[in-house]
């Protein structure tokens, strides 16, 4: 019953308990100071953020919003979007497949595809809303990879930065995009949907959308 060696086992044992996982840091509670003496390295850890709404925006009335969304499976990509009016209602959606290609490269052509069609539709004054922030950086900013910047200088050609506009929105309020860029994986051709055969999945996000209702993120 020597000092010396009841602290020594006292400490051995206080060591082993920690290795072995059964003397956890909330034991330390209240003590946290002195676990160090033992050789017990505590790290503490935030809290996660918690749950945030995430909201889709209708664009201001005589302009039109763009959704897209890239997507890489199996190193096979795609992409799909969505183009809407004002009153949140869809005038057109596609879905394309992209083959070998990098995820920044699928999101930035589903950014081209979506301004190209709505070109095409003869629409102006965009929005244009992915959930890349890397694409949009790549896009506003500049740099990226070689294998882009021709995709790049042809969404910035087509887009005119003092009258369209380009932001990110969480994934959660995506989900659109997200749905047409996974069925461009799975059917692997370029398809477009009119307002009127818009599979009725795809129509229930569109309302979802369009009546303001939120999306949980963080959950």
């Amino acid at each position: 019953m020597e000092p010396r060696r009841i602290i020594w086992r006292v400490y051995h044992t206080i060591s082993l308990l920690h290795t072995g996982r059964l003397f956890r840091h909330i034991h330390w509670r209240g003590d946290m100071d002195i676990a160090p003496l033992f050789g017990v390295i505590i790290t503490t850890h935030s809290p996660p953020p918690p749950p945030t709404l995430v909201f889709w925006r209708t664009p201001p009335m005589g302009s039109y919003k763009i959704n897209t969304d890239g997507c890489v499976k199996d190193g096979v990509a795609s992409g799909g979007g969505i183009i809407r009016d004002s009153s949140g209602h869809c005038i057109r959606a596609f879905f394309s497949f992209y083959g070998d290609c990098t995820i920044l490269k699928a999101e930035l052509r589903a950014i081209l595809d979506g301004i190209i069609l709505a070109q095409r539709l003869g629409l102006s004054v965009l929005w244009v809303e992915s959930d890349s922030t890397l694409a949009i950086h790549c896009i506003t900013k500049g740099g990226g990879h070689w294998h882009i910047q021709a995709t790049l200088r042809h969404i910035r050609h087509l887009l005119a930065m003092d009258r369209d506009t380009i932001t990110h929105i969480f994934r959660e309020g995506n989900q659109v995009a997200d749905l047409l860029a996974s069925e461009g994986w799975d059917r692997r051709y370029y398809y477009e949907y009119s307002s009127q055969d818009l599979p009725r999945r795809h129509r229930s996000l569109v309302q979802i959308d369009r009546f303001g209702l939120p999306t949980v993120r963080g959950l």
